[in-house]
Formats: C-alpha cells, sequence, structure tokens
C-alpha cells in the first residue's frame, strides 16, 4: 500500500482539485448523475489518467458502475483512485512499452492479489510478446481459488511452452469445469496446466528442429545450415550395404601378377 500510495501522488493531487479547461469529459458521466463534487473528482482523475497515457476506459467504467449502484460519492472516488493507481503499477511492473490491453490485465492481476514481484515474472516470460491474455487468464484462475502462486506458475509454464492465447484461453474453461465438478482449485489447475505443458512438448519437433541455425529434415531431424555434414551420394541411403551382385575388387593378395 506504500508503495502504491507514493505512486498516486499526481493522482491523488488531481483528484481533490479542480479539472483543468483542458479536460475532456466524457458524455457518459455527464449523464450519469453524479453529484458535483463527485464528478468533478472523477473527472480529475481521469484526466491526469489521460494526460499519463493511462487506459482511461475502464476508470470511466467503474465511475458509471458506482454511479448505477448509487454508490456514495467518496466510495466512487475511492474505487476510481485506487483502478488508476493499480493502472501506474502494472505499467511500471510490465514496462513502458506495454500496450493499454497488458495494463489492464495487470491492474485486473493486482486487483486479484497479484504482486508486482509476480507481474514482471510473467512479462520476463516473454519479454517481447502480447500477454493481455495470460494475464487475465492468471487473475480468472485466482477468481476461482486457484492460490496465488500456482496460478503464476501455470500461466508461466505455459507460456514458457508457447500456449497460445486460445490454448490459454481453452485451458482456463478446463479449469473451471473441473472446479464446478468439485475437484480442488489447485488440483484442476495444476493438472490442466501439465496436460498442456506435455501436449505443447510433444508436438515440438525431435532433435531441436526449427531452433535457431538448423533446418528441419523429413524426418525431422535437424542438420546444419549449409546441409553438406554426413551426405551420401544420390541412391545410397546412410549405412546400407552394397548390394550383394555387386562387383567387388578381390584381396590384393589374389590379385594376378601380369
Amino acid at each position: 500500500m506504500r508503495r502504491l500510495a507514493h505512486s498516486l501522488v499526481l493522482v491523488l493531487a488531481l483528484g481533490t482539485g479542480t479539472v483543468s479547461a483542458q479536460s475532456v469529459v466524457d458524455a457518459r458521466l455527464t449523464a450519469s448523475h453524479l453529484d458535483p463534487k463527485t464528478h468533478a473528482a472523477v473527472v480529475a482523475i481521469i484526466d491526469s489518467a489521460r494526460m499519463a497515457n493511462l487506459p482511461t476506459e475502464p476508470l470511466i467504467d467503474k465511475a458509471l458502475e458506482g454511479a448505477a449502484k448509487r454508490a456514495p460519492g467518496p466510495q466512487i472516488v475511492s474505487a476510481v483512485r485506487t483502478y488508476a493507481g493499480q493502472l501506474v503499477e502494472a505499467r511500471r511492473a510490465l514496462g513502458a512499452a506495454s500496450t493499454p490491453p497488458e495494463i489492464v490485465g495487470g491492474a485486473q492481476a493486482i486487483r486479484a492479489g497479484m504482486s508486482v514481484q509476480q507481474l514482471e515474472k510473467l512479462r520476463r516470460v516473454r519479454p517481447s510478446l502480447q500477454i493481455a491474455t495470460a494475464l487475465t487468464v492468471a487473475s480468472d484462475l485466482v477468481a476461482r481459488e486457484v492460490p496465488i502462486d500456482t496460478a503464476v506458475a501455470v500461466v508461466s509454464g505455459l507460456m514458457s511452452a508457447s500456449a497460445t492465447d486460445d490454448q490459454l484461453l481453452a485451458v482456463r474453461g478446463d479449469i473451471e469445469t473441473d472446479i464446478l465438478n468439485g475437484k480442488p482449485p489447485a488440483v484442476a489447475a495444476s493438472t490442466r496446466g501439465q496436460a498442456l505443458t506435455q501436449t505443447l512438448a510433444a508436438q515440438t519437433p525431435p532433435n531441436g528442429a526449427g531452433t535457431p541455425g538448423t533446418l528441419p529434415s523429413a524426418s525431422g531431424t535437424s542438420r546444419g545450415a549449409d546441409g553438406l555434414n554426413g551426405l551420401k551420394p544420390p541412391g545410397q541411403a546412410v549405412g546400407a550395404r552394397a548390394p550383394a551382385d555387386a562387383p567387388t575388387k578381390p584381396p590384393a593378395s589374389q590379385r594376378k601378377r601380369p
């Protein structure tokens, strides 16, 4: 909480001040019937997030959710401010180059109870690839009462095995089904995760085919990039013997001298 509060100095300051003249007020907020004080505080937080290049749509949705539930103004402001802080923390953990979906997914993971260090761990598995789906899946597993450490381990393991987004979503569905059928959440997540990891490993070409610097052959083996080492003349298989009727030279001791 201290780290979160430290990162929200700007958000907190703007949230208690007035809205700048350049603020872009979403029409949905205007029509939400928030009281003037709450409206001004919410718009100020959203405006500061926009200036920081953070996603603003989830903040608007959070304010509208509070208004729809007729929550007290201070509670709405607090919820929007907390969400803004989670977006800040998520981008810090995932890196400045993280995309809006990743930042939202990271904030969702933080809200589910995952630590910044666990977000950083997931990012390190795929440092240059989109991981928004992986973050969402991990958060959903935690919401299904899978222990946080187990959820992170399962998702990071599948990411290391190069599971696609569709495969991650499919395994999430399988885990949820197992839980609904009475299997303990941790067991369901670990079992399904291991099964998919093994399936992905079985689909990987053997002998390193497909790895950098190798070219896969039709048999699934690999050869150097030049492809010349160990090649046999055309028509002769590797390790094959000459036909039985093929002419051979007699030993030197049996040859006739002229």
